[in-house]
């Protein structure tokens, strides 16, 4: 009996596990977008706090990418666009 309610409680944990870890995820997405926010208006006048800027824009779109693809793996793969291919034929 105790082995059929460890397993399901493994069972249960395991997706409040994955729900922890994306709210997590995205509250430090979020907290991010706030300090990129607070920092874009003094770019202006503080030029040294572009670089800063550029490197956490850059962490947090990778951060995102990563969080979308795990949300959306079949939207992580990036298809090609059908090439439309244009046969000539000529006829003499």
């Amino acid at each position: 009996m105790k082995a059929l309610q460890s397993k399901a409680a493994r069972s249960v944990s395991a997706p409040d596990e994955f729900e922890t870890a994306l709210v997590a995820e995205l509250r430090h997405l979020r907290t991010c977008e706030k300090a990129l926010q607070s920092m874009y208006p003094r770019l202006k006048t503080t030029p040294q706090l572009r670089g800063r800027f550029l490197q956490q824009l850059a962490e947090m779109q990778l951060r995102a990418e990563r969080l979308d693809a795990v949300l959306n793996p079949i939207g992580a793969y990036h298809f090609a666009p059908p090439v439309a291919s244009s046969v000539a034929s000529s006829v003499a």
